[in-house]
C-alpha cells in the first residue's frame, strides 16, 4: 500500500512541473494601449524654417531631446529609439505624413542632427535638381522598439511629428579647379604653382590626377585658389595613405586641416577626390608611358608604325606641337604603342577639333572609338593627351 502511495505522489508531482512549465511557456500579451508613448522634451518649433549651407555642413543643426517610453510588461530589454523623418503625402502641406526615412538608432535620449545629416535625406528624397531657396516641409519623429523574441506582438511606440521647414542645398555645384601640392609632391607647399592641376571627371562627378608621390616629406593637400591657402582639402587622424575622409577649409579663419599621408614608396600614383562625398581613394597608377598620334590628317597617316611620338610631360599627361591637314577625311587618334592598334584613345561620334572627351579601346577586339575630325586649316597646333582626365585640346601655335 505504500508503495502505491509513493507513485501517485510521484505522478502527482510530475504533473505539477508540466502544468508550471506549460503555464511558463505561454507568451506574454502586451496590451499596447496602457503604454506611455515617448514624447517631446525639445525638437524645433513649428515654426522654424532652417537654411542649409553647404560650407557649414559638419557644424549641429538642431539638438533633439525625448521622454523614455514605458511598456506595461516586466522585464523587457532596454528600448531602443530610432530618429525619423517625415515628408508631407501633399507637397503643399498637411496632417498627413508619408512612409519616415529612419536616420539612425540610438539607446540614449537626446542626440543632435548635423546640416549634412539632414541635407542628404532630404535630397535623396526630392532629386539633385531644385530650384534655388526651395522650402521643404518635413517633421522629425521618434520611433520606440523592443524587438522582443517571447512577446507576442511588435512593439513600436511612437512620438508626435515635429513639424518644420528646411532650404536645402544641392549636392551638384560649380566646379572649382583643384590644384596638388605638398612635400610628398614634385612642386613642394608652393601655393602659387598651378602645374599639378586635377582633371575632373564629369560622369563620375570626381577629381583625378596621377601625381609623383614621395615618402621623403609625406604629406600633401590640395587647394582651390591659387596663392591662397584657403579654400583647401585636407584630411583627419584617421586617414590611411589610401583612403580617407576629406576636410574642407572655406576661409583662413579655419583651423588648418591634416595633411593627407604619402604612400610608403616613390612612384606614380591615381588620386581621386569625390567633394561630394568628402572621401578620397589613392592607388598605383597603372597607366600608359608613351603616347603617339596616327591619323589621316598627321603627317604620319594610318600607317601604325609611323605614329608621332608625343612628349610626357606629367604621368598620365602628353604634348605634342605637329602639322595637322585640312584635306583629311577622318582625321587623328592616339596609340599607345608605335605599331599596334590597341590600346587607343579617340572621342564620340560629335566630337570637335578643338576638345573634348577621350573614348578607350583597351584591345583590337573592342570598337573603334571615333576620329577626332580634322581642323578646317592647315597648320601647327598643339595637341594636349590627359588619359587621367580622359580629356584632349588643340590650340593653334
Amino acid at each position: 500500500m505504500k508503495k502505491i502511495i509513493n507513485i501517485l505522489m510521484i505522478f502527482f508531482v510530475v504533473a505539477i512541473v508540466f502544468s508550471g512549465c506549460k503555464k511558463d511557456d505561454k507568451e506574454p500579451v502586451l496590451n499596447m494601449a496602457a503604454t506611455v508613448n515617448p514624447a517631446w522634451v525639445l525638437s524645433p518649433p513649428s515654426d522654424t524654417t532652417f537654411v542649409l549651407v553647404r560650407d557649414s555642413a559638419d557644424m549641429v543643426l538642431t539638438s533633439l531631446e525625448w521622454t523614455k517610453v514605458v511598456y506595461p510588461l516586466a522585464d523587457l530589454p532596454f528600448p531602443l529609439y530610432t530618429v525619423q523623418l517625415l515628408f508631407p503625402t501633399n507637397t503643399l502641406g498637411g496632417s498627413e505624413w508619408g512612409e519616415p526615412v529612419e536616420l539612425f538608432t540610438l539607446s540614449e535620449l537626446t542626440t543632435t542632427i548635423t546640416q549634412k545629416a539632414l541635407n542628404k535625406a532630404i535630397v535623396a528624397e526630392i532629386g539633385t535638381e531644385f530650384p534655388e531657396d526651395t522650402v521643404v516641409s518635413v517633421g522629425f519623429r521618434i520611433k520606440s522598439n523592443v524587438n522582443a523574441n517571447d512577446v507576442s506582438n511588435f512593439i513600436d511606440a511612437f512620438t508626435e511629428v515635429a513639424p518644420f521647414s528646411v532650404t536645402p542645398y544641392p549636392t551638384t555645384f560649380v566646379v572649382p579647379p583643384l590644384y596638388l601640392l605638398g612635400g610628398a609632391t614634385t612642386i613642394g607647399w608652393n601655393n602659387a604653382d598651378t602645374s599639378l592641376q586635377f582633371s575632373y571627371d564629369a560622369l563620375n562627378e570626381v577629381y583625378k590626377i596621377v601625381a609623383t608621390l614621395s615618402p621623403d616629406d609625406p604629406y600633401y593637400k590640395a587647394l582651390e585658389i591659387p596663392g591662397q591657402w584657403a579654400p583647401q582639402w585636407g584630411t583627419d587622424e584617421s586617414a590611411t595613405w589610401e583612403t580617407g575622409p576629406l576636410v574642407y577649409r572655406p576661409t583662413e579663419d579655419v583651423p588648418d586641416p591634416a595633411a593627407l599621408p604619402a604612400p610608403p614608396e616613390l612612384g606614380d600614383y591615381l588620386i581621386t577626390f569625390d567633394l561630394v562625398n568628402e572621401v578620397y581613394n589613392v592607388e598605383v597608377a597603372d597607366i600608359a608611358q608613351t603616347m603617339h598620334v596616327i591619323g589621316d590628317a598627321s603627317e604620319a597617316g594610318w600607317d601604325n608604325s609611323l605614329a608621332i611620338p608625343m612628349t610626357k610631360v606629367a604621368p598620365g599627361k602628353f604634348e605634342l606641337e605637329t602639322t595637322l591637314s585640312s584635306d583629311a577625311t577622318e582625321g587623328f587618334k592616339f596609340l599607345v604603342n608605335q605599331g599596334a592598334w590597341a590600346p587607343m584613345y579617340g572621342s564620340v561620334p560629335d566630337a570637335v577639333f578643338e576638345g573634348g572627351v577621350l573614348i578607350y579601346r583597351e584591345t583590337e577586339g573592342d570598337p573603334d572609338p571615333t576620329s577626332i575630325p580634322p581642323p578646317t586649316t592647315t597648320g601647327v597646333y598643339l595637341i594636349k593627351v590627359d588619359i587621367v582626365g580622359m580629356n584632349y585640346t588643340v590650340t593653334p601655335m
